[in-house]
């Protein structure tokens, strides 16, 4: 998986509609469906020694890439 870039980030969030602005545990479970289908999408892994779930890991990737300028 290539790095996200902030653009593609929030495009990507938008897209699966689900918000980058809240805490991972308040999104609802479609919301954090969105998040898996959108983590499939760009072929995201979440790393090997990862303590929590692949959406947490991804949401909080796209957080992060999202208010890193471009």
């Amino acid at each position: 998986m290539a790095r996200i870039n902030a653009s593609e980030a929030r495009n990507v969030a938008a897209r699966y509609g689900f918000p980058l602005n809240v805490d991972f545990h308040t999104l609802t479970t479609d919301q954090v469906e969105a998040v898996l289908q959108a983590a499939d999408s760009v072929g995201y892994r979440k790393p090997a020694n990862a303590n929590g779930s692949r959406a947490r890991y991804f949401h909080a990737y796209l957080v992060r890439a999202a208010t890193k300028p471009d």
